[in-house]
């Protein structure tokens, strides 16, 4: 790769090279082993001094070095919303849905919905509160036994993986979706999920426990929990769900309005392009030598 990387910069060609997510050197060293490992890195200051500009997803700025600093553009996932069904809203009742939608992995932190809803019904509440699990996953064993120990199977459905109109009618019976509850449990404080951003498009309102550069502590449509391991506070999300729908009663059609303009592909590729378009010229200016 880095071969080919040479030959283009000897063509005066523009090189951008992507990195999905940032920090990356934790994961690598959970996933490659020592050897897989020790190259990534090496390769990976030679590779940045090739480049021109990387495309990354990040959180803290304050943890790249000079070089990243220089050469990373700031970018966050994106969706094509036509490609994903609007949200049917269902009458109220005296019920409420959760919905995830995700490979259950321990990150996600779905054990904080289930020991929530624990921590719920322990009050006698009035409203009955189901949790729809979509995925299947590492750690989705260990889920069904935290289920089965608090006796909460009632209220608890594991759907296993559902796509297209399969996935569409569990959404359509839900009220509130669940992004990744666990990030601090990899030393992250946030990201750039794709299912939030899905959420988002389908206008169901949703809850995190992380950062999102798109979605402002400002905007309505999602609520905010701990970065921790503290059980969710039902009560306290329902509370949040019922003003939403009082204050905001066409919230589907808005959360779509906002995905489509600013969640998109288009919307995100937007700096990478000016970048282009930069270089462009100043590689007209000043040809190969």
């Amino acid at each position: 790769m880095l071969n080919a990387l040479k030959k283009l910069r000897e063509e005066n060609k523009i090189i951008f090279y992507e990195i999905p997510t940032f920090p990356w050197k934790e994961e690598a060293k959970k996933n490659f082993n020592k050897i897989s490992y020790c190259m990534d890195v090496l390769s990976y200051g030679k590779l940045l001094k090739l480049v021109d500009y990387v495309p990354a997803i990040y959180n803290d700025s304050a943890t790249l070095s000079k070089i990243e600093k220089k050469k990373f553009i700031k970018i966050s996932n994106g969706i094509s919303a036509k490609n994903i069904k609007l949200k049917r809203n269902k009458k109220n009742d005296n019920t409420i849905n959760f919905v995830s939608v995700a490979f259950t992995a321990k990150w996600h932190g779905y054990d904080r919905i289930i020991k929530g809803l624990y921590e719920y019904y322990k009050t006698n509440p009035e409203k009955e509160i189901y949790y729809h699990c979509v995925g299947e996953g590492s750690d989705l064993e260990n889920l069904k036994t935290l289920v089965r120990e608090l006796s909460l199977e009632k209220y608890v459905i594991f759907h296993g993986t559902k796509t297209g109109e399969d996935l569409d009618k569990v959404v359509d019976e839900c009220d509130i979706a669940f992004g990744s509850l666990g990030f601090h449990r990899t030393g992250l404080t946030g990201g750039s999920p794709l299912k939030a951003r899905e959420y988002c498009a389908r206008g169901i309102p949703f809850v995190i426990a992380s950062d999102d550069q798109d979605f402002s502590e400002t905007f309505p449509f999602v609520y905010r929990i701990p970065k921790d391991d503290t059980p969710v506070d039902v009560s306290q999300v329902i509370k949040w769900y019922e003003n939403l729908i009082k204050e905001h009663p066409n919230y589907s059609i808005e959360m779509r309005k906002y995905a489509e303009e600013n969640l998109s592909w288009d919307a995100k590729m937007k700096p990478v392009i000016e970048k282009i378009k930069e270089l462009g010229k100043l590689k007209e200016r000043k040809p190969n030598t």
